[in-house]
């Protein structure tokens, strides 16, 4: 079987499996932009590979499998980031919710 096939047999999956996930209520639409970005231009390098090995050749990667780890690499850190952020948002948020529980319940005494 052909890579480039496989390739975008595996965006498609992951388009629907998001897709799908969003119907259930399981993803939210923020990070299900970001899976569904992510997915379509992976099936844009696959349908359209020399664009890719011209950016790779410009950017200076002798191999353009190097450029692809090196950009998975970057988004792969840039979700973190942006799910860390929001982690830390919630966290404050349970805790101030925490906190006005208490002041609640010591108020009811």
């Amino acid at each position: 079987m052909n890579n480039s096939i496989v390739g975008l047999v595996i965006a498609i999956f992951i388009i629907g499996f998001v897709l799908f996930s969003i119907r259930r209520g399981r993803l939210k639409e923020k990070y299900a932009i970001l899976w569904l970005l992510v997915s379509l231009i992976s099936s844009a390098a696959v349908i359209f590979p020399e664009p890719i090995f011209k950016l790779a050749r410009n950017l200076g990667f002798e191999i353009p499998s190097n450029f692809l780890f090196a950009t998975a690499l970057l988004v792969a850190l840039i979700l973190i980031f942006l799910l860390s952020t929001d982690i830390s948002k919630k966290q404050r948020q349970i805790e101030n919710l925490a906190s006005e529980i208490a002041l609640i319940k010591n108020k009811l005494k």
